[in-house]
């Protein structure tokens, strides 16, 4: 995507974009403030380690608590947003895979299962233990050294390092979302709401009565909603509905007219003022500006 920002709350991270347009690979760490206040997307994989500290991150229709140990997938152009609680900093480590690059690992022996198994969940999450949080830490920090020095054959051994820390996450059992007491009552309702919202944003949604699916006031739904995403219900349909149109018009071959209805405009008039008012470009204009 070739997009700076889109609306005021919500951003195409270009600086991701532009660094994996030019290399398949960006690691970093990161104990400062974050960077990203909005909601975001960017090509590639991103694989979001939390190492210090404690905060919960948004991705797509779930909430996850960030605490010591967790780390998350998150998929190619998936709206992200994480956020600190409390006080103390977060530290964490935030690796970028372009998805070509990611593919190419299908290719080596025994790869092929240990990459399926990593991107079998819609959104693959991880509490790890002590023992393999010291691994997976070693392994990114050996990573940052190496595409930072560049030595002879450094693109070898970032494979290689890559490589074994696919086959230590594919070797950890998934952390059972649901289970997670760490995100609390306002995390639980707006991600219900998120999920229903996810599910349907094709249909028309009204989204002054889904407080009536969700039995609680209409109040309850809208503060707990803003407190948990930082976006009220209207504007958080908005961002998906918009997102999903700018998937498929890098995706897919489907008309404007099309793409409209698959993502719950019935009225064409109405989703092109919608797009134009979120990214500044119409439709058009976006297809082929990301090569489409």
């Amino acid at each position: 995507m070739h997009s700076s920002s889109i609306s005021l709350n919500y951003q195409v991270d270009d600086i991701t974009n532009r660094y994996l347009d030019n290399f398949p690979v960006l690691c970093f760490f990161r104990d400062g403030i974050i960077g990203q206040h909005k909601i975001h997307a960017h090509r590639g994989y991103e694989f979001y380690y939390c190492l210090e500290g404690e905060g919960k991150l948004l991705v797509a229709d779930r909430m996850y608590a960030l605490v010591p140990g967790t780390l998350a997938i998150i998929n190619p152009y998936v709206l992200h947003l994480p956020s600190v609680i409390g006080t103390k900093p977060l530290h964490r480590v935030i690796l970028s895979l372009d998805e070509r690059y990611m593919q190419a690992f299908n290719n080596s022996p025994g790869m092929d299962l240990c990459m399926r198994r990593l991107l079998s969940e819609p959104q693959p999450f991880w509490r790890l233990s002590t023992e393999t949080m010291a691994i997976i830490r070693n392994l990114l920090q050996r990573l940052v050294r190496v595409m930072t020095d560049k030595p002879v054959y450094y693109e070898a051994s970032m494979h290689h390092l890559l490589a074994e820390l696919f086959v230590t996450l594919a070797r950890e059992p998934f952390d059972p979302m649901e289970s997670d007491n760490q995100v609390n009552e306002t995390s639980h309702l707006a991600e219900r709401i998120m999920r229903y919202l996810t599910a349907h944003y094709a249909d028309t949604i009204e989204v002054s009565r889904l407080h009536e699916r969700f039995n609680v006031s209409r109040s309850h739904m809208y503060d707990h909603f803003k407190q948990a995403t930082g976006h009220s219900l209207n504007r958080y349909l908005t961002i998906y509905r918009i997102n999903q149109a700018k998937r498929l018009l890098i995706d897919t071959p489907l008309s404007v007219t099309e793409i409209a209805s698959a993502v719950g405009y019935g009225d064409l008039s109405h989703f092109f003022h919608t797009f134009k008012s979120e990214t500044g470009i119409t439709p058009n204009v976006f297809r082929k500006q990301t090569g489409n």
